[in-house]
């Protein structure tokens, strides 16, 4: 039976320390999921609101897009997942949060046409404001947190506007909660990646 070696608390330490440095830098995050969601939520809601007015048929199914676009998240996610070297507790966390939010959106979407509630934007958009903020908060991410604070605020006047007015609140709680952190991201991404090479 070989001898195993105890680690002193100084090496134990600094071996802990080791470790959560490699699993911040591997931390990867590019920011092209959030900067697709900003854009598409944002396009949907600006394209609600002129619709009101234009009355195009085949813009009242806009918001299909959305679904659409699950299938480049799922992309995404998976080469994003491939490049991490660690998986952490907080990777699994958040997975779970976003799922969450995904689910959430899907019956919320279900119930508000099941009883044809009239402008039920401030339900989403108080919907929107939940894996931002928590995400944001994790990571001491401030954009994100100010994204999703912007999001509540956005669904308490969203209460008080009448459609389609409301649909410039989703427009401008998508464009904070996502596209514009997903703009930083993307910038810090793309400088850590250059550091790397």
């Amino acid at each position: 039976m070989q001898d195993e070696k105890q680690l002193t608390e100084a090496e134990s330490l600094q071996l802990i320390t080791s470790m959560i440095s490699k699993a911040k830098n591997d931390y990867v995050d590019t920011g092209i999921a959030a900067l697709m969601w900003g854009s598409i939520i944002t396009l949907c809601a600006i394209a609600t609101f002129c619709n009101y007015w234009w009355n195009i048929r085949w813009l009242d199914n806009i918001w299909w897009l959305t679904a659409i676009a699950l299938i480049p998240q799922l992309i995404i996610s998976y080469s994003e997942r491939k490049r991490k070297k660690f998986k952490t507790y907080y990777d699994e966390a958040m997975g779970g949060i976003w799922l969450s939010f995904a689910i959430t959106l899907f019956l919320l979407t279900y119930y508000t046409n099941l009883y044809n509630i009239p402008n039920p934007n401030s339900l989403f958009i108080i919907v929107y404001g939940i894996p931002t903020f928590a995400t944001g908060f994790s990571r001491r991410f401030t954009p994100m947190i100010i994204g999703g604070i912007a999001c509540w605020i956005f669904a308490i006047a969203a209460m008080y506007v009448r459609f389609p007015y409301s649909m410039l609140l989703t427009a401008a709680a998508a464009q904070l909660a996502w596209f514009i952190p997903g703009l930083i991201l993307r910038k810090r991404y793309r400088k850590a990646k250059g550091q790397h090479v």
